[in-house]
This record gives C-alpha cells, structure tokens and sequence, in this order.
C-alpha cells in the first residue's frame, strides 16, 4: 500500500505496512522519542543554575534516556581523585563503588555490595572548559540487558549538553558564593565594628566563615599576649570557636614555632591543608579533613589566624575557594584593627555631641580630614523612600550648598543611596564616594568629593563604612537620650530585681549607659515556698534598652522555673532552652543559688558566669567554683551540675557580674582576687556599709565602663522581731534570740551575755517606755559582722533612767548592759527610744 504525503498514519494502520518496513519504522519511531527525551533532558539540565539540582536532573535524565536501573555520576577533584557521587536509584556506597570502576568495563560480579549483581555498565566523561569533570555511569542488574548504540549516543549528547549547563550552574555558583563572602564582609565590617556593644567580633568572624565555607569546624586563634611585637609572639590562643567540639577547643594554646597555624601567622600567607603539624584537641584529631587557615593581617600587623575544616568526604578546598576566603580575612583583619582603636577623634567628637546637628558637624568635619576632601556633604532625607514637599536638610563642610544648588548627577546619586542598603559604600562616581546610614528623623546620605582623583580602595571603603555606623550610632544616641531617660528609668525600677530584700542582703547595680541607667545585668531574690531564699545574678549580651529588655524576660522566666522546681541546675536548664529561642539571649551568662538561711547550706549552678566568692569571719576567702559550665542558649542538651557549700556563721557571701572586676589588660581572675580581698579587709563593716564600700573601692578612674551587680549576704540573716509592750513577750523573745546567737556562732558564755543585756533593755522598754501606753511596740534587731553581733531595742514610747534603789534592786538594767557589752548607746527622741549593744565574739 501507498501512502501519500497527506495520507494520515496510525498504529491501527501497522497492518496495512508491508512487513519489511515494521522494523525500519519502529526503529524510525524509536528514534524520534529518544530524540524529544534527549531535547526535553536537555531543556530541563540547561533551566537550573543550582549546582546540585543541575548534577541531579543530569543523572536523573541520563538513566531516563538509556532505560538504566541506576546511574551515577563522579565527580572529580582539582588532583584528579573523585571528590563527590552523586547517585540514582542506589544508596552512596553502591554510588561510589560504581563510580570508582574504570571506563569502558564489562560489569559482573564487580559489586559485591550489590545483588543480584550488575550485567550491563556505561561510561562517559564529562568535559567542562577542556578539564576532566567527571564521569556519568550507567548500570543495570537485569539479566541479558545490553545498553544500545542509540542509548549510548543519546547519553553522550546529553554529557555535551551538561557540560555547558554544568559550566553555567558553577559559575553561577561561584558567583553566589563570592556574593555571600561579600555580603558576610560587609556584616563584620559594619554590624560589628560600627561600636555595637552586642556585637562579639572574634565570634561573628567565625560563625560567619563556619556557615560560608559548609565546614565541620572553625577557629580563630589570637595572639596570647597582645601587647608585644609580633616577632615577639610564641603562643597563639583559640578565641573564638564554631561548629563541632566548640567548647573543648575554646581556650587551647598553639606554639607559634612548630605549628601550622603559627607558621601560617609567621609567614602572613594562606595555606590549604589536611593535617596539621601541631595537634589541637577536638579540631584537628577528629580525622584527615580539607582545611584553610588564613592569617588576618591590617596594617602589616598580624592580629590572628582563622583555621576552616570540612567534614570528612566533603570536596576539598580549592585555590578558587581560597579567593574568596582571603577577601573575607582581610575585611576581618581589616575591622579588627579598626575596633581596636575605639578612640578614633571621630568616636570622641560624637560622644561630646549634644544635638544631632552638632554630630553631623563634627562628623562632616572629621570625614574630610581623614580623606582629604574638598566636600563632604551630609544629606538628611526625612523618610526612607518617599517624596516630600520639602527639600532634604544638608550639612555641608569645606563648601556651602543647598540642595536645589546641587548638580541634577550628584542629586540622583544621593537619592539613589537613600533607596539603597544601608551601610554600603557606592563608588561607582570617580572622585567620589557616599554611603548611607539610619538617621533618628530617616535616612542619612554621606557624600564626599576628593580632592584627589584616586581609586577608593578596600581599605577606605572599609573605613567609611565603620565611621559610618558609629555615626548612625551616635546619631541614634542624642535623639534617643532624653526621649528614652523617663523610659528607661522606670524600667529599672520594674525589672532590675525587688527592691525590697528579704533580710541578710544588700544589692548595688551600676548601669554603664549612665544617661539611661539600664542594661543587661539582673539580679533576683526570691522567698521559695518551703522556705528557702533564690539568689540569681546574671548578665545579658550588650547594654542600654535592648539588653535591659531580654533581662527582663530572662529574670521573669528564672523566677517562675524556680517557684516550679527550686534547683539551681533544673533551672538552668530551663533557662537553655529558653535563651536559644529568644532573641539576643544567647551567651547570657548567670549563677543561681538556693540558700537555707537557717542552716546556711547553699546549693549553687554557674552558666558562664564569674564564680561566687566566700569571705570567712577569720579573712579566709573561698572561690565557689564548682557546679561551672558554658554559657545559656549554647547547648539546649546541656547538663547543669549543682554544687553545695554551708556557709559558717559570720561568713560574707558575694555574688556580682564581670563588670566588678574585668579591667582592660588584667585578668579576670586577677579582678576577682581584689574584689575578694577588699571584702576581706572591710568584713567587719556592716552589710549595706560594706556594700557601698565596694562599690566605691572597685571603682575605676572615670567609672565602670560595663553593667554591675554586687549582691551580698552574711550568714545568719538578722533577726527582726515586734511585739506589743507586754511582759509575756520576754520569754519567746529570749528564745529567738537564743536561737539566732547559735546560728551566729556565739559561744555559750558570750551568748549568755548578750540575752542578759538584751532582756534588760527589753524589759527597760516595755517597764518604762510604755508605762502610759501598755498597746505600744517593741522591736529588737540583730545583725551579724566577722567582728561580733549588733543589737538595737527600741520602742514606741518614753523612758528615762529610773533612779537606783538597792533595796528593790532596781535601776541596774544599764550598768548591766554597759558591764556585759563592748558598747552600749542609749537615743532618746520624740520617736521613742533606741538601744544599741555591741559584743565582740570573734
């Protein structure tokens, strides 16, 4: 039968075909859909520019267009071992032992891990750019199946058209990564070193290089002592860590001289490893893993190192890679000597601004000296992005101008910063550069005209952008203060800690925001139900209201922990999961204790936190350091171990933050020696005169530079009693006092004295002070010092010494007192009158 050119064709018509053209049109047929597979695979590889999703849909079309049960492809590293597997249809073992087979191999038995075991196997390398990218496989366990010439060639086609779409996704890639390297520069130069207290540099720096680089592990290592030349430097220490194993490396000291990382800071260039010659348990023991160190160096100063390591089996780094993470080192190193020098003029000049305008000038003023400017310009745009009926207001220095003055070019630029990112120098005009900053009132726009036509290099733009963020920031600072002083106060007062103290304490809090008085330090005493008292200190990240604000929740959420479970360490523990999900909370550090005031035993847990110190009544100081672990928010699966100690009679408990004792170029432990020994020297002064004192004798010239809490106690707590003036009330009175004697580690003798002398003062004020007001008041206070105990009876009414009468053997009661106390002082005033006995028992 004929068929013509408009004659239709079916399947049902197959029949009607000469048999001898079956197989040529089945093959025709055959061909035409493995051709529009092969176009449609070839569409979908080319329409990604995801990397991984890219390799994928190329292995997924390559088993699709040779009717493969499985299909892999290897991937091949810059010295030519397979680095990566991606697989289809078959777990990663099978997908590595697979692609590990030599091109153009037979498949039997070849797979052991794989039954029943492979029959047909297919080979064809991937060529990107003329270098060897890998190899795509195809395998099948089928028995008798043979991979055909046209499945064959379909695959072939496909690994042409996937070497382009492969070139394309890793370039785009490549461009993704460098912009995220970029973008995590800027955030170190600007979010960090614009002054921000909250921001921890060494920190960011390596959370930052640890998520960029996919790495297991990443260090920053410093210099152990700062203030001698680097040539002079023999130690490095880890100072900031991320990843895995964070807290065993934290802290670990690496010789300069037969290190890796120490040769890398000697020689000032970059190095990609995979061992290291100088061990640093939990980074480089865990196994061979591909690892970049990079020295971060400004001003040919070495300032530390940053070491990155992969996981085992992920690609290993390349002198690509390295590229990008050298750029990222020397913005680092770069905001790194620029924090610190935090006495720059320009830091200086702001902190004397009273108005914004006054900020702007001094600003303006110090921009241009710094750059040598012909003009700097400082542009205030009312809001952010919209049109306004007036013209923004300009600070102009080194030559006046109005905004109407300007050129049609240099207005675009401003605007066009405005409605840009913040903090982003543009230097895209030759002979100029301008940034953008918040502004109280919208957005601030820095322009600035160089005298000289030269390139803006890293190193300005970094500068800028610093400068720039601690203008925003003190921008921020005078329209804030007097909007924010009411506020701030009475948030103080709301959230510090009560105000008023269950007996035996005495608290002190010094904010460093001193306009605003508030930050992140806290402290809490809380009456438990079964009778014991809660004590918490602790410090949140940063200060001013942000901080003041997490403490607040943070406090709230320690206190309601404890009324449900009075455990310093369940407490804690709670508190982790609670700081991981609030934010700003993380790294908040505090100690809780629960103390029985009766007994004086102290059950105690540390997260971070400087370590309690206990002053004996004989001068001997002990360093509550037990019980001690990380930080809050860190590790929500955190154990909290507790630690008791029992306080001894007339000891001085100090709780307090690191704002008491850090000092720049000493040691905290240092700091909390003097703290310790200037309690020690002042133990016989009484609990709020003692508190005070410290407060003033800790003090550094200028005033504290950080938040401070000092909480203190005495063990026993005084002992507070009222009663109605009735004679009945002599006896439970002497017992009280009996028994608080005891816990005052009174001896026998002693203590017998002083209930003499205390009754007889009692029995002085209920007899005389209210023989005309039988209903008045009597109190008694005792209070405790390493030296002895205080007593103070006092009572509503009026007295006078009676006159002695030896027959009734009456009027001894003062001469008493006077003969069994130290001292003994008697006020008379309108308000009635008061008794004070003091008796040395130590």
């Amino acid at each position: 039968m004929d068929i013509g050119p408009g004659d239709p064709f079916t399947w049902e018509s197959r029949h009607d075909v000469p048999s001898q053209l079956h197989e040529q049109l089945d093959e025709l047929v055959a061909a035409r859909e493995q051709m529009e597979r092969l176009v449609r695979a070839i569409i979908a590889i080319g329409s990604e520019l995801d990397f991984d999703v890219t390799l994928h849909r190329v292995v997924e079309a390559a088993r699709d267009l040779s009717a493969a049960r499985y299909a892999a492809l290897a991937v091949r590293g810059s010295d030519g071992s397979y680095v990566s597997f991606v697989g289809a249809g078959l777990d990663d073992d099978t997908a590595r032992q697979l692609g590990e087979l030599p091109l153009g191999r037979q498949l039997t038995h070849d797979l052991p891990a794989h039954d029943p075991p492979m029959r047909a196997f297919l080979g064809v390398p991937i060529v990107v750019r003329g270098a060897d990218f890998g190899t795509l496989y195809l395998a099948d366990d089928r028995p008798g199946r043979v991979f055909t010439d046209a499945q064959e060639g379909a695959v072939r086609a496909l690994a042409t058209a996937a070497a382009a779409a492969i070139d394309n996704a890793r370039l785009f890639e490549r461009e993704r990564e460098a912009a995220k390297w970029t973008k995590a520069s800027r955030e170190i130069t600007t979010a960090l070193l614009s002054g921000d207290p909250q921001m921890r540099p060494l920190q960011l720096i390596v959370n930052r290089a640890l998520e960029l680089a996919d790495a297991e592990q990443a260090i920053l290592l410093v210099p152990r002592d700062t203030e001698v030349p680097a040539d002079d430097v023999t130690a490095l220490v880890v100072a900031a860590t991320a990843g895995r194993y964070s807290a065993q490396v934290i802290g670990r000291e690496v010789p300069m001289d037969g290190s890796t990382t120490g040769g890398v800071a000697r020689r000032g260039q970059p190095l990609i490893t995979e061992s290291f010659q100088y061990p640093i348990e939990g980074f480089t023991d865990v196994g061979e893993r591909s690892a970049i160190v990079m020295p971060l160096i400004a001003d040919d100063r070495m300032l530390g190192v940053i070491a990155v390591a992969r996981r085992m089996h992920q690609p290993r780094f390349d002198e690509a890679y390295l590229e990008l993470v050298s750029d990222f080192a020397r913005h680092a190193a770069i905001a790194l000597a620029l924090a610190a020098g935090r006495e720059h003029a320009l830091n200086q000049e702001l902190a004397q601004a009273n108005t914004v305008e006054d900020a702007l000038v001094a600003a303006a003023q110090q921009l241009r000296r710094l750059w040598r400017a012909r003009r700097v310009l400082a542009v205030t745009f009312a809001t952010h992005g919209a049109p306004s009926p007036t013209p923004p207001k300009i600070v102009a220095v080194g030559q006046a101008a109005e905004w109407n003055d300007l050129p049609v070019d240099t207005r675009d630029a401003l605007v066009a910063l405005r409605d840009g990112e913040l903090l982003a120098p543009c230097t895209s005009t030759p002979g100029a550069a301008g940034i953008a900053v918040q502004h109280p009132e919208g957005v601030l726009v820095v322009w600035m005209d160089l005298a000289e036509d030269r390139p803006f290099t890293l190193e300005d733009q970094t500068l800028l952008t610093v400068l720039a963020g601690r203008l925003s920031q003190g921008l921020q600072r005078v329209h804030q203060v007097d909007q924010q002083r009411e506020t701030a106060l009475a948030l103080q007062h709301a959230i510090l800690g009560p105000a008023d103290l269950p007996h035996g304490f005495a608290v002190r809090y010094q904010a460093a925001s001193k306009p605003l008085q508030v930050g992140g330090d806290w402290y809490d005493v809380v009456d438990l139900e079964d009778g014991r008292v809660a004590l918490i200190v602790g410090d949140c990240v940063g200060h001013g209201l942000a901080a003041a604000t997490v403490m607040g929740q943070v406090r709230s959420a320690c206190r309601a922990l404890l009324f449900a479970n009075p455990s310093p360490g369940a407490a804690l523990v709670g508190l982790d999961h609670f700081a991981a999900r609030l934010p700003g909370a993380q790294c908040t550090t505090a100690v809780c204790a629960v103390l029985d005031t009766e007994t004086g035993e102290l059950v105690y847990s540390s997260a971070g936190h400087p370590p309690p110190v206990l002053v004996h009544s004989d001068g001997t100081v002990e360093t509550l350091d037990e019980g001690h672990t990380i930080a809050l928010g860190i590790r929500v699966d955190w154990s909290r171990p507790e630690a008791r100690v029992t306080i001894p009679a007339r000891a001085t408990l100090m709780l307090y933050t690191d704002g008491l004792v850090e000092r720049r170029h000493i040691a905290l432990e240092q700091g909390i020696g003097r703290a310790a020994d200037y309690v020690q020297g002042h133990r016989d002064s009484g609990l709020e005169t003692l508190a005070d004192q410290t407060m003033s004798g800790l003090a550094p010239e200028g005033g504290y530079q950080d938040d401070v809490v000092l909480l203190l106690y005495r063990q026993p707590a005084p002992l507070e009693l009222e009663f109605v003036a009735d004679a009945d009330n002599l006896a439970p009175t002497r017992a009280a006092l009996r028994g608080w004697l005891r816990r005052a580690g009174v001896e026998p003798t002693a203590a017998t004295d002083v209930l003499v002398a205390a009754g007889e003062a009692v029995a002085n004020a209920i007899e005389h002070g209210h023989r005309h007001t039988p209903d008045g008041l009597v109190s008694v206070r005792a209070t405790v010092s390493a030296e002895g105990v205080q007593l103070t009876i006092a009572d509503t009414g009026s007295w006078k010494e009676p006159r002695h009468n030896p027959e009734l053997n009456r009027g001894r009661g003062i001469t008493l007192m006077r003969a069994l106390m130290h001292e003994v002082v008697i006020e008379h005033d309108t308000e009635g009158t008061r008794v004070e006995l003091s008796a040395r028992v130590g």
